[in-house]
């Protein structure tokens, strides 16, 4: 699909410059283009299409703009003469700071490496007027020009800014609830333990870790297409390694955090920078031993106290108390917890064409596409799993009268008794382990020494063979796990434990281990946007119009005002803003 964007879009620029086309109607035939891919190869293909055509362009405008500085240097002597002074600047600022920051040990300094960005600003991007006499050096360009230079510099800022100060980022998964919501818009902040500087600089912006369109589920069944593989929006050509600023906090007990997962293979051999974004609590940090008993955790043989203060989720099942109960009934209790935002999973009974029924386990939201899409007819059977806070098992009981029971899962009442007990960490150490009863287990610092033999480095040898690069190859570890040999190791950097406050629907280090220091991405600080995408499956209009949480928006995430709203002072901001520009008019008038 890249070739045949490109062949479009050189065919387009053809044409505008060579025919005198009028660009507007390139850019419908363009979109026509698109429109007859989605007709004849589907909506993924055009999605595609329109994709890389925005990808070319921009990358177009890159080289332009990049050919005419050369050019420019080549053909002037003031523009050499710039060239010259500018990257001389450049090298003894960079020399003076990397010698002040080696003789204080002032690791904080490491930020005023930004300020080469202002000394390439003030020779090379003149439509920035950041001084006085900016304009009158401006030279003359054509609004298209002008409007090109405009994108190109939105680009590189924003990307920077979202590289080393702030991110936007999306909840979309229930691990985090009641803490955080699907639906929920954070901004996430990369300074309070330091921007982790890219260790793969070569990335097309704005795209993580795979191009939008590639590698999509197009059949519906959770698998993808090998000739449909994610396209890497990103090069490995050139690897940095971990290189992290200063920040001004550590990450502590309790933090919510966002992580590049560890145990991401969307693609082959990713670098650990461009592994998908988690968000999760830190409950356990380096040095830490960590035990579960009860669902209670406990840090250095203490109880977690802090987990008193968060809304913690467990997974409950509802049962009917008797087989013959009216399928009204089931109906009824499906759409009361679907008001009140209680997550579900109901289970349907379905018959197959030979007459042989079974058993069918999905939220209700999804019921009708499973419908259509495999030509069943669903029958709910009553039986629901959810996951709620105690408080709300509470409230529950007292809905569901006398009819339905709610009870703990158990391997006997669970809708998957194939996958009841989860394989937990460490996958290769057989032992009783639970999610709600798991360790002791020990969380490795940098500089810890740690003894390898056949009772440790179940816990440890993924990190060494995956993050460490401690030169421990499969074979060593085997046999230090036969008992052949032993080895001590010195750690060489942090490791943190995170869980999902939704306990029992969390995939997180209960089954894939620890979180490298090199993996943590920044702090979630504020929830500006939140949207209830259950609320459109309510019945009443008004409990829809819920689908925008307005208490959620504008909101802190950590501090001692956890969760206050600041929508009304924002507002109010804006029309201060306003009044003083509308004022500002009506006196220069």
């Amino acid at each position: 699909m890249f070739f045949i964007s490109l062949i479009t879009y050189l065919t387009g620029l053809y044409l505008i410059k060579y025919k005198e086309q009028n660009t507007k109607n390139i850019i419908f035939g363009l979109i026509g283009i698109a429109a007859l891919i989605g007709v004849l190869k589907g909506s993924t293909y055009a999605k595609q299409y329109i994709i890389f055509l925005i990808i070319i362009y921009l990358g177009s405008i890159f080289i332009k703009l990049g050919g005419r500085f050369i050019w420019k240097i080549t053909q002037s002597i003031d523009h050499r003469r710039k060239f010259i002074t500018c990257f001389l600047y450049i090298f003894l600022y960079s020399l003076a700071l990397f010698i002040i920051i080696k003789t204080t040990n002032a690791e904080w300094l490491n930020w005023f490496y930004f300020l080469i960005y202002f000394i390439l600003d003030y020779y090379y991007y003149r439509f920035i007027p950041y001084w006085p006499n900016r304009k009158e050096e401006q030279e003359k360009i054509s609004k298209k020009d002008e409007w090109e230079e405009s994108i190109t510099f939105a680009i590189v800022a924003a990307t920077v800014i979202h590289v080393f100060f702030i991110q936007p980022f999306t909840i979309p998964t229930s691990s985090m609830e009641k803490s955080m919501l699907v639906g929920d818009f954070l901004l996430v902040s990369k300074i309070n333990y330091g921007a982790n500087i890219p260790n793969t600089p070569l990335f097309i912006p704005f795209m993580h870790q795979k191009i939008p369109g590639t590698g999509v589920d197009q059949n519906g069944d959770n698998e993808i297409d090998s000739r449909e593989a994610p396209k890497p929006s990103y090069s490995k050509l050139i690897q940095l390694g971990y290189n992290r600023l200063s920040g001004f906090q550590s990450v502590k007990n309790n933090d919510i955090i966002v992580f590049n997962f560890p145990a991401d293979t969307l693609l082959k051999n990713m670098p650990f920078d461009k592994k998908q974004n988690y968000v999760k609590r830190c409950i356990g940090i380096a040095g830490d031993s960590l035990q579960i008993i009860n669902k209670d955790v406990y840090i250095n043989g203490k109880k977690n106290d802090e987990q008193d203060n968060i809304l913690l989720q467990f997974k409950y099942v509802i049962e009917p108390k008797k087989n013959n109960l009216n399928p009204n009934e089931f109906a009824y209790l499906e759409q009361a917890l679907i008001e009140n935002d209680i997550e579900i999973i109901s289970q349907y009974e379905f018959q197959y064409a030979n007459g042989r029924k079974g058993t069918w386990a999905a939220k209700p939201t999804k019921k009708r596409k499973t419908e259509r899409k495999n030509n069943i007819k669903l029958n709910n059977t009553g039986k629901f799993i959810i996951f709620c806070t105690v408080q709300e098992k509470h409230q529950i009981t007292k809905l569901i009268n006398d009819k339905f029971t709610v009870s703990e899962e158990t391997i006997e009442n669970t809708l998957y008794p194939s996958i009841f007990k989860k394989n937990l960490f460490p996958k290769s150490l057989k032992n009783d382990w639970t999610t709600d009863n798991y360790g002791p287990i020990y969380i490795p610092k940098k500089g810890d020494t740690l003894q390898l033999n056949t009772e440790t480095i179940h816990f440890y040898k993924k990190i060494l063979l995956e993050h460490e690069q401690s030169g421990l190859t499969e074979k060593n570890v085997m046999d230090i796990e036969n008992g052949l040999k032993t080895h001590d190791y010195i750690v060489k950097m942090d490791y943190y434990w995170v869980m999902g406050d939704n306990r029992h629907n969390s995939e997180d280090s209960r089954i894939w281990g620890f979180v490298p220091e090199n993996h943590i991405v920044g702090k979630p600080i504020f929830t500006w946007l939140s949207l209830n995408y259950n609320a459109i499956h309510k019945k009443n209009f008004i409990d829809k119009l819920g689908v925008l949480r307005a208490n959620k928006m504008f909101t802190t995430i950590h501090g001692k005002k956890q969760g206050k709203s600041y929508l009304i002072h924002f507002l109010v901001f804006i029309i201060l803003i306003k009044l003083i520009q509308y004022i500002r008019r009506k006196n220069a008038q």
